[in-house]
């Protein structure tokens, strides 16, 4: 069941399964999706969080949509973000062009085009190899 409403959420939500407002205050509560222009997360944990704006502190979202946020001694499995501000928050696979602060991942948009181009490089590479072999037994 959906929540809607255009104001703050600040009763507990241990109980509720979706979320969605303009603002979204969860504290010390579990909620399987939040979907809000402002989303604030306190010692929470969230599936699936989508939001204009996200402050994550001391808490575990599953997946993170956001324009822009901070998460602060936090964990998330997936962030997809256009500008992240992090202190000490531990994430799975992190694609945002602009991270700023102490974040520890997994995978992220750095790690992915070293991956892609190490891949590339190495099929170039035993292409050419494999033309020098057929030279050699021709």
């Amino acid at each position: 069941m959906t929540e809607e409403n255009g104001s703050w959420w600040p009763r507990p939500a241990s109980e509720e399964g979706a979320v969605s407002a303009s603002q979204v205050l969860v504290e010390r509560s579990a909620v399987r999706s939040v979907d809000a222009d402002q989303a604030r997360l306190e010692r929470a944990a969230v599936q699936r969080l989508r939001a204009g704006h996200a402050t994550v502190e001391r808490s575990a979202v599953g997946l993170l949509e956001m324009e822009r946020g901070t998460l602060v001694q936090s964990s998330a499995g997936v962030v997809i973000a256009r500008s992240v501000a992090a202190d000490e928050t531990h994430v799975g696979v992190l694609m945002a062009p602009v991270v700023r602060g102490e974040v520890h991942t997994w995978l992220d948009m750095r790690s992915a085009v070293a991956i892609g181009v190490g891949i590339v490089m190495g099929r170039a590479l035993l292409g050419v190899a494999r033309a020098a072999m057929r030279r050699q037994g021709a």
